[in-house]
C-alpha cells in the first residue's frame, strides 16, 4: 500500500481547525483516507515586528523552509504546525499546565531547523529546533547529542533539555537565553539583533578580532583527545555561537567575551589528529567558502567572509591555553602535551 500524505485547513463553528489526512491506495488500486486527526488548537503569537520585547525575525515565509524535489511547502508546513502541536499537548501534560496557557512564537531558521520559542503564562520560556522537511531523519538528533557530549566539556554550550520525534519529524528544546546576539557574516563579520526590530549590526574591527578569536578558541578547546575528532560543518557566520544581550555595550576582551560567547549548534563531528584538526581550521576560515559545494570543504561550511590569519592563530593559541587551564585527568594531559607539542602553533 502506498501512503500518500495530505493535511489542509478548514473552519468549523467559527473557530479555525487544522486537520491532518493521511491517504494510501487500497488493494484495488482505489485511492483511500487512512487516517483522519485534528489537531488541538496552539496559540501562535502574531510576532510583534518592532518593540524592546521582540525576539522573532519576523512572521514566517515560505522561502525559510527547506524541502526536496517531491515535498510541498505548504504540505509541509502544515505537517509542522501539527507536529508542533503534539509536542505542546507534551509539554503540557509533563508540566501539568493547560495547553491553552502555551504560545508558540517563530523566531528564527536554518538549513538545519526552524526556531520556535515555546512561552508559559508565568513567562518561562524553551526553544524549539525543529528539523525542517529537506533534512534527513536523525540528523536533529545527533546534533542534540552531540550538544550534550559537548556539555560536559564546557558550560557555555546550550545543551538539549527534551527530544521529541513522531513518524519523520523530529525536535530537541533548550533553555531560552533572552535577545541573545546570534553572530554571522554577511559582506562583513556583525551580529543579529532582535530588540527593537530585528537587524544586522556589524561588529567594529576590535570587536570582531575579539570574537572570531573566542570563536576558533572554542573550537579549538572542545576537541577531543581521548576520541582523537573535533566539531565539524560547522557555520561559524550562520549562527553557530551567540552573545548574550548586553556584551556590545562593554568594551570588547577575551575574558568578557569567553564569559558571554554561548555555542548553539554542533552538527558533525570528524576523526582526526589535533595537528590535522588545526591545520583544517587555520586552512578553511582564512577562505571564502560559500560559493564552494559543501562537500569541499570539513569545518568551515558556507562561509562568507574569511577570518584574518592573524585572529585564527591567536583563537589557537587561546583555544591551547583553555584546554591546558581544564584538564585534570593525568592520560588526558600526556595526550594533549605530545599533541600541542608536536603542533607548530606554539
Amino acid at each position: 500500500m502506498i501512503n500518500v500524505g495530505k493535511c489542509f485547513m478548514s473552519k468549523s463553528d467559527s473557530k479555525e481547525e487544522v486537520i491532518f489526512e493521511r491517504w494510501g491506495y487500497d488493494e484495488n488500486g482505489k485511492l483511500v483516507c487512512l487516517e483522519r486527526s485534528v489537531i488541538i488548537p496552539v496559540k501562535y503569537t502574531d510576532e510583534e515586528l518592532f518593540g524592546t520585547s521582540n525576539i522573532s525575525i519576523g512572521m514566517i515565509n515560505p522561502t525559510y523552509i527547506e524541502i526536496n524535489e517531491i515535498q510541498d511547502k505548504d504540505d509541509e508546513y502544515k505537517k509542522i504546525k501539527k507536529f508542533l502541536g503534539k509536542y505542546v499537548e507534551k509539554y503540557a501534560k509533563q508540566n501539568n499546565i493547560l495547553v491553552e496557557d502555551l504560545n508558540i512564537e517563530f523566531i528564527n531558521y536554518g538549513k538545519t531547523e526552524l526556531v520556535y520559542v515555546l512561552s508559559e503564562k508565568n513567562g518561562k520560556r524553551v526553544t524549539l529546533l525543529v528539523k525542517q522537511p529537506a533534512i534527513q531523519l536523525g540528523k536533529v538528533k545527533q546534533e542534540a547529542e552531540n550538544l550534550l557530549d559537548l556539555k560536559e566539556k564546557d558550560n557555555h554550550v546550550v545543551a538539549p533539555i527534551d527530544y521529541f520525534q513522531l513518524g519523520d519529524q523530529e525536535l530537541y528544546a533548550t533553555p531560552y537565553m533572552n535577545q541573545a546576539r546570534c553572530i554571522a557574516s554577511s559582506s562583513s563579520w556583525g551580529m543579529y539583533i532582535p530588540e527593537p526590530y530585528y537587524r544586522f549590526k556589524s561588529f567594529t574591527p576590535n570587536q570582531e578580532k575579539i570574537v572570531n578569536s573566542c570563536m576558533i578558541a572554542k573550537l579549538v578547546s572542545l576537541y577531543d583527545f581521548e576520541k582523537q575528532e573535533g566539531l565539524s560543518s560547522c557555520k561559524l557566520g550562520g549562527g553557530d555561537f551567540m552573545l548574550t544581550k548586553g556584551w556590545e555595550k562593554e568594551y570588547p576582551t577575551v575574558k568578557n567575551t569567553l564569559d558571554k560567547l554561548y555555542l548553539i549548534a554542533a552538527r558533525e563531528k570528524i576523526k582526526c589528529s589535533y595537528e590535522q584538526y588545526i591545520s583544517i581550521i587555520r586552512e578553511e576560515f582564512s577562505k571564502t567558502t560559500i560559493y564552494d559545494d559543501s562537500k569541499n570543504w570539513i569545518i568551515n561550511l558556507r562561509g562568507r567572509v574569511p577570518m584574518k590569519i592573524e585572529d585564527i592563530n591567536f583563537g589557537i593559541k587561546l583555544g591551547q591555553a583553555i584546554i591546558n587551564s581544564k584538564t585534570d585527568s593525568p592520560h588526558t594531559k600526556k595526550l594533549i602535551k605530545e599533541n600541542i607539542l608536536s603542533n607548530k602553533v606554539l
